[in-house]
């Protein structure tokens, strides 16, 4: 499945939410975030995926991030590390 994203960054949290069509279910997130990290041209660091919430830490540029997709509120953000 193709994954389209928009990012709106929010500077007063400190985080970009992410808007993605078609939204990625539970299982599909891994998918998702190959082609996340293909886009982005991120380096994967360590994949952690929980009961509620999924974490995957990435380098770009020389910056660490955080991939986060919480199953309750059907989020998807990214966060500094």
């Amino acid at each position: 499945m193709k994954y389209s994203y928009k990012k709106q960054l929010r500077p007063d949290l400190g985080i970009a939410m992410l808007e993605v069509t078609p939204f990625p279910d539970w299982q599909a997130f891994p998918e998702f975030v190959e082609q996340f990290m293909a886009q982005e041209q991120g380096d994967i660091v360590v994949k952690d995926y929980g009961m509620d919430r999924h974490q995957v830490r990435y380098r770009k540029k020389g910056k660490q991030y955080i991939l986060q997709f919480e199953h309750y509120t059907d989020s998807i953000w990214i966060e500094p590390d």
